[in-house]
């Protein structure tokens, strides 16, 4: 009886390593895919031939463009995400890690026009992040801010939208408009200052040299 568990809880194990290293494959390929031929053109039909698999199989993973695109999203923002922390590990203003996250996911996006476009086409819905990940960074930073005394806003979830919403039109300012050199840190001090943060700080902030360790 024990063996029979065991080996069902190992079948089911292998049958969800399966599950995911087919989900992850259809993502690497979406990529390219988005590389080559842009976030627009392509239809769900052209995802499915690239990952070489069964419209039922990517159907089970992504039944629609618009939630492969989510999942996209999340990829990018958590692969941005991880850079941000890198560059912020040890810091512990609130500010300065809202900055340095503004200008992080700007620059990259210029960098990295794919993953650019893909943010705009996975924007923030309800829960205001592309990721999970990015999510609970960004609530905490904003918490923090608050108890700190830096912010003055109506609410963490007010100030947690508008700064997400205002990332995203950002970052499709970057890739369809000419931006200046700086766009990036006006991003970052109107950010600031958007959460209550008065003028001299907000700039003093949004212009602190990235490589703050």
């Amino acid at each position: 009886m024990v063996r029979a568990t065991l080996d069902q809880e190992r079948r089911l194990e292998i049958g969800r390593q399966r599950r995911e290293k087919t989900r992850n494959g259809i993502i690497e390929t979406a990529f390219q895919v988005v590389r080559e031929r842009g976030a627009d053109e392509p239809m769900l039909e052209d995802f499915i031939a690239a990952a070489g698999v069964a419209k039922g199989t990517f159907y089970n993973h992504f039944p629609t463009k618009s939630e492969l695109f989510h999942a996209l999203g999340s990829h990018v923002a958590d692969a941005i995400d991880d850079r941000i922390n890198l560059v912020v590990e040890g810091v512990t203003d609130p500010a300065q890690r809202i900055a340095v996250a503004c200008r992080q996911f700007v620059r990259l996006c210029r960098e990295r026009p794919e993953w650019g476009w893909i943010l705009v086409r996975a924007m923030p819905g309800a829960q205001a992040g592309w990721s999970k990940g990015m999510q609970r960074g960004v609530l905490a930073d904003v918490r923090a801010g608050v108890k700190q005394g830096m912010f003055t806003v109506p609410s963490v979830q007010v100030a947690v939208v508008m700064g997400m919403g205002a990332l995203a039109m950002a970052i499709q300012a970057v890739l369809s408009e000419k931006t200046s050199a700086r766009f990036g840190e006006d991003v970052a001090e109107m950010t600031l200052r958007a959460m209550g943060m008065n003028l001299e700080d907000a700039q003093r902030i949004a212009h602190l040299p990235l490589d703050l360790k």
